[in-house]
């Protein structure tokens, strides 16, 4: 975390693109209520528009969802990125806890997410990502609190990540990704992606929590199956390798998947959120997995990167 400063836990200064913009991603899966749900927020202040996205589930039941693309966002919006709409998020702790909050009428969700390991960051990855402006970093947790929906109220324990982004340059015309985190409890997680990026390298990002410590990943192979009618993903493949020959390998079942497909603003093509089921050596784990191509020429099947 030697490029991290707890100021990058806070906002950050515009940059002068376009495109620039610092969004926050949180997402959760509770295995004894399967109760699954994830929150994104970001800004483009130099469009003066912002997004925001949720959506909660139960198994494959669709409780709660929210998105809109074009909230009314000033250049000169401060701490407000990190609370617009009806998705709030608060630092309480830098890299340690967080708060997220939803509230729309119907759906009101409170939970507070604790850390479980160091943050992890691009650029710890690749060296040449901190000549761009683009920043990206991740960490995984434990989630506690409470949703109301529908009249019911629900206790949450969950496990889950959460990332933080700001500027553009790497991420400009990028042609697909695979994105997925998992914890298989306090001592064993991952977290990968695989990205291929427009003009035509792919890169890897990512990391092994084992030993109470991030080991970078060197080499990833993702071998994605797809739902028989539309394009959501159904179940996904993975194996791991880590700089210092750590290897994992795990098999996830997708157990529901929100599709934002040719809906956002910089992004064309699919675009998938899924909350899945993961095993690891006889290890049930629970997480993520975000799945992005721009047309069905690229659509990750049989990817292999590093």
């Amino acid at each position: 975390m030697a490029k991290l400063t707890d100021a990058d836990e806070l906002i950050h200064v515009t940059g002068t693109d376009p495109n620039w913009r610092e969004a926050l991603y949180f997402d959760f899966f509770d295995p004894q209520r399967r109760l699954s749900g994830f929150g994104y927020a970001g800004v483009h202040p130099n469009q003066g528009i912002g997004d925001a996205i949720f959506a909660l589930w139960q198994e494959d039941q669709l409780l709660a969802r929210f998105t809109r693309w074009d909230f009314n966002i000033p250049r000169d919006i401060g701490e407000e990125r990190l609370s617009f709409g009806p998705l709030c998020f608060r630092p309480l702790q830098p890299f340690r806890r967080w708060a997220m909050y939803f509230d729309d009428g119907a759906c009101r969700l409170d939970l507070a997410f604790e850390a479980i390991h160091p943050a992890y960051s691009w650029e710890d990855s690749e060296i040449a990502l901190a000549t761009t402006d683009s920043h990206h970093y991740e960490q995984q947790g434990r989630y506690t609190g409470s949703v109301r929906v529908a009249g019911v109220e629900h206790q949450i324990e969950a496990v889950g990540a959460r990332d933080h982004a700001w500027g553009w340059g790497a991420r400009a015309g990028i042609q697909r990704w695979v994105w997925a985190s998992a914890q298989f409890g306090p001592d064993l997680a991952f977290n990968v992606f695989q990205v291929g990026l427009g003009d035509g390298r792919d890169v890897l990002y990512g990391y092994l929590y084992h030993g109470g410590q991030n080991l970078l990943l060197r080499e990833s192979r993702v071998r994605a199956r797809y739902a028989q009618r539309g394009e959501a993903p159904a179940a996904f493949d993975v194996a791991l390798g880590g700089r210092a020959g750590e290897r994992l390998e795990a098999s996830a079942q997708v157990l529901n998947a929100f599709n934002i497909s040719h809906q956002e603003r910089n992004k064309h093509g699919f675009h998938y959120f899924c909350a899945s089921e993961f095993i690891c050596e006889g290890r049930r784990g629970f997480g993520h997995a975000n799945v992005y191509w721009r047309n069905r020429a690229l659509r990750p099947e049989d990817w292999e990167v590093g």
